[in-house]
């Protein structure tokens, strides 16, 4: 399941404009889901801070006395028309549980985690984890809404992850010059202590600035209500006072528990391979359970197991949750894999991933055998 296959489930006139020619292949229901994740691909860049770069006229330096509009420099609008957008519907979210974490909010201004933003008193505040426990990312939102709705409105917000997300996104925008022709993004880049930041949008218009310090990737989000000097206030605080994700990955704990495929013997019983019978042995086998959203009864999200067969060694984990990079990863169910393609992604990385419609993902790894191994867990699941 690459990018290309995908396409031919948006509107044949976008994908025309864009220049590409999708193949033509038999719909399934998952379609849109990877559709969204080609188009956030193709159309975004294969890396979101490396493609945007490359789209930039040059690299500004940074000083002390640059302003706000410095930063937004090269993003002013041309004379596109107005913007296409394309709505997917996905079949499953990048995350396996969100945890609310608004009630963390003073706590969090008093450690000098997060900056005091008294005018926007509306917050939605959450910690995303992986189907295994692992951060995700985190995503903290202030609001200010007026009470008599007549404007005024703002919206600023802060996502950090342990690296650069490539999210499926279900709203893919295009923009056209006065030609008709989809040109990309307009941004600047700035280098400030050796980190690229790089800006989207402008004055009066949404507006982002992403970059990568350390081992957290960030990404700042401001409406079109707010000028460029609020933004750029915020990205001068967390310069200043860099987030640590530590007291995040511990909140895990809150939300997740243990248990083994003994205890629990429902916990994704047509998606894991009767590996017994094929001769296997089952070195362990991890559930992990939560509540999706916080709260309610716990459930599996995610699953990992280790199975021998004399020298061969294969892992294989589940998750309810999927990202771009996962689902670019994907060669689609199980008994749509032939055993060349999957010989051929294995020798590319050593992993690949299968889809199934709980939904959830697979990722069968090939720590020590061969594809024909491989190829003989996911023929099982064919059937």
């Amino acid at each position: 399941m690459n990018a290309l296959d995908c396409l031919e489930y948006i509107d044949a006139e976008l994908i025309e404009e864009a220049g590409f020619a999708p193949p033509r292949r038999k719909r399934s229901w998952t379609g849109w889901a990877a559709a969204a994740a080609c188009l956030c691909l193709l159309l975004g860049g294969g890396l979101w801070l490396r493609g945007r770069e490359a789209a930039a006229p040059g690299v500004r330096k940074w000083s002390p006395s640059m302003s706000a509009a410095d930063y937004f420099r090269d993003c002013g609008g041309g004379d596109e028309e107005p913007e296409v957008i394309v709505f997917a519907s996905l079949a499953m979210p990048p995350w396996a549980v969100g945890l609310p974490i608004d009630g963390e909010r003073e706590e969090l201004e008093e450690a000098g985690v997060l900056p005091r933003v008294p005018d926007h008193p509306a917050q939605h505040f959450w910690a995303y984890y992986n189907g295994d426990g692992s951060l995700y990312k985190l995503s903290f939102w202030w609001m200010e809404r007026p009470e008599d709705e007549t404007g005024g409105y703002s919206d600023l917000r802060l996502t950090a992850a342990p690296k650069e997300l490539h999210e499926v996104s279900d709203e893919i925008v295009i923009t056209k010059d006065e030609a008709g022709n989809v040109i990309p993004p307009r941004v600047t880049v700035t280098e400030r202590d050796g980190i690229r930041i790089v800006a989207e949008g402008g004055e009066h218009e949404a507006k982002t600035l992403t970059w990568q310090r350390s081992e957290v990737w960030y990404q700042l989000y401001a409406s079109g209500t707010d000028g460029e000097e609020r933004i750029v206030a915020l990205l001068d605080w967390f310069w200043a006072h860099p987030l640590s994700l530590d007291r995040f990955r511990e909140m895990a704990g809150e939300c997740f528990t243990y248990s083994t495929r003994a205890e629990e013997p429902e916990a994704f019983r047509e998606q894991i391979p009767d590996f017994a019978a094929l001769g296997y042995t089952a070195e362990s086998e991890r559930v992990y359970l939560a509540s999706r959203f916080g709260d309610g009864p716990r459930e599996p999200v995610g699953f990992e197991g280790v199975y021998t067969r004399g020298e061969t060694r294969i892992r294989w984990s589940l998750s309810l949750g999927a990202d771009a990079d996962a689902w670019e990863a994907c060669l689609g169910r199980a008994g749509e894999i032939t055993e060349d393609r999957l010989r051929e992604a294995l020798s590319e990385g050593g992993e690949v991933n299968i889809f199934f419609d709980l939904p959830c993902m697979a990722t069968l790894r090939l720590e020590q055998g061969s594809a024909a191994d491989a190829w003989e867990i996911v023929h099982s699941l064919a059937g």
